[in-house]
């Protein structure tokens, strides 16, 4: 199936019915897929959800359906909603209606066929009109919070990524600004946030996922470990993460290393920066 999700010809069938209602960013998809059971819209980018390719059997098996099962229980005791809507074919919306009886189905045979489309506009017109009425800019600052919480954690991702932040540019290649000045870009290879300095000093208030260099080390580019005196152990290949010299924020980048290869390893490069001070 291509990746990301939204490129697929199904997806962008049901998203230009999504947008053809008046109130379209008060509606959460979550796309329910094999082998990885449930993916947020605002996650489709991330690894693996955005990257793997499997062909598509439409055949489900017992384990895959518990396992979507066991998600759903588990990610409806976090995630709240007022309604459900199953745009998915019989075989399928019967599993999630194991464990969301009052769910509301919408595809009557395949979910492209006209009549299903027709069904799913009609049944969302009904619903969102009913909530106030979320505009572009403030769902994409809700995408970028969603991904800061998963990327960095709950906390820091809010912090990051505030009410006050404004967001330009459009999905998915969009700048999250502060007091005008630049805190993040959403990366749409790594379908994750990539921060500037200003970014990182959040990282560096929260103490998470902090790089220190030798106070005589200088840098020509990358932060090889050799450079390295220590490294939160919890920094995994590919996190973003802020090297410090002498206490003071030097620079932001993504780990090329774990954290505990930073402080054992004496060759090979730490960090790939993206902006120093």
């Amino acid at each position: 199936a291509k990746k990301p999700y939204s490129s697929s010809k199904s997806h962008r069938f049901f998203r230009d019915v999504l947008r053809s209602s008046s109130n379209p960013w008060v509606v959460h998809e979550v796309i329910v897929t094999s082998p990885l059971g449930l993916v947020p819209r605002e996650l489709e980018l991330v690894y693996p959800a955005g990257k793997y390719d499997i062909p598509v059997t439409n055949r489900w098996y017992e384990d895959e359906k518990r396992m979507i099962q066991d998600m759903i229980e588990c990610y409806l005791k976090v995630n709240k909603y007022d309604v459900v809507i199953s745009h998915l074919p019989k075989e399928l919306h019967d599993v999630v209606k194991e464990k969301v009886p009052d769910v509301v189905s919408t595809c009557t045979g395949h979910p492209t066929s006209q009549g299903s489309l027709s069904k799913l506009g009609e049944v969302l017109r009904e619903h969102v009109n009913r909530y106030r009425h979320v505009k572009t800019r403030e769902r994409l600052r809700e995408v970028a919070r969603c991904v800061a919480q998963y990327q960095f954690d709950e906390k820091v991702g809010s912090r990051l990524i505030s009410d006050d932040v404004e967001i330009e540019g459009s999905y998915p290649s969009f700048k999250v600004i502060e007091d005008g000045k630049q805190v993040a870009m959403f990366s749409r290879e790594r379908g994750l946030l990539s921060l500037t300095l200003r970014g990182g000093g959040t990282l560096v208030s929260a103490k998470k996922n902090m790089v220190f260099i030798d106070k005589d080390f200088q840098p020509k580019g990358s932060i090889l470990s050799v450079g390295v005196e220590y490294a939160d152990e919890d920094i995994r290949l590919e996190d973003e993460v802020v090297v410090l010299q002498k206490d003071e924020l030097y620079a932001v980048g993504t780990a090329r290393m774990n954290g505990e290869e930073m402080n054992e390893m004496k060759t090979g490069e730490a960090v790939r920066i993206r902006h120093h001070r």
